[in-house]
C-alpha cells in the first residue's frame, strides 16, 4: 500500500481493474483489514488525558512504541565518545498538530526529530518535537534538547 497509493484503502479490493491490487486483495478480505484498522492500537485510547489537562501528550497513542524503540536503540550498541545531535525532518504532508514547516530545509513539512548519534551515525536516542508548550515561552530549547538527550549517559 505504500508503493501504490489509492484514495481509499477499499480501492485495493475494488472490482475496477485499474484500482484493484491482486497482491493485497489475495492476502485478506477488505472487512478483515478494516477490522485491523479499527481494533489494533498502540495505547489505550480510553485512558488518554484530555486536551488541556496537565498530563496531555500529543504522542500518547504512539508513546509505548516510541519508548520501546528508544530502549532498543540504547541497548543495541555501545556509544563512542564522539556524539552529535542532529535535527531531522520526517516528511509528512497530512494533518497533524505536531507537523512543522521549515521553508529553508530540503524537506519543508513533516515531523521534527532530534537524534543523539555517535560518529558512525548510529541513533541511540531521539526526541520528537511536539510543538510549543501552551502558556510557556521556551527561550533555551536547544539547551533543553541537549540535556534531555544526554541525561542518561553515565
Amino acid at each position: 500500500m505504500g508503493l501504490k497509493r489509492q484514495a481509499s484503502y477499499r480501492d485495493y479490493w475494488s472490482t475496477a481493474p485499474d484500482l484493484n491490487d491482486s497482491y493485497i486483495s489475495k492476502q485478506m478480505t477488505v472487512n478483515r483489514f478494516g477490522w485491523f484498522l479499527t481494533n489494533i492500537h498502540c495505547n489505550d485510547s480510553s485512558l488518554e488525558p484530555k486536551r488541556g489537562s496537565p498530563n496531555f501528550d500529543k504522542l500518547y497513542k504512539l508513546k509505548l512504541v516510541i519508548e520501546k524503540l528508544g530502549e532498543c536503540f540504547q541497548k543495541s550498541k555501545n556509544l563512542t565518545q564522539d556524539l552529535t545531535i542532529y535535527e531531522s525532518m520526517v516528511k509528512f504532508k497530512g494533518r497533524s498538530t505536531i507537523k512543522q514547516y521549515m521553508p529553508q530545509k530540503p524537506i519543508k513539512r513533516g515531523y521534527k526529530i532530534w537524534m543523539l548519534n555517535d560518529k558512525t551515525k548510529y541513533t541511540s536516542k531521539f526526541q520528537v518535537y511536539t510543538g510549543k508548550v501552551v502558556g510557556c515561552v521556551e527561550k533555551l530549547s536547544g539547551e533543553r534538547v541537549v540535556n534531555d538527550l544526554v541525561s542518561w549517559i553515565g
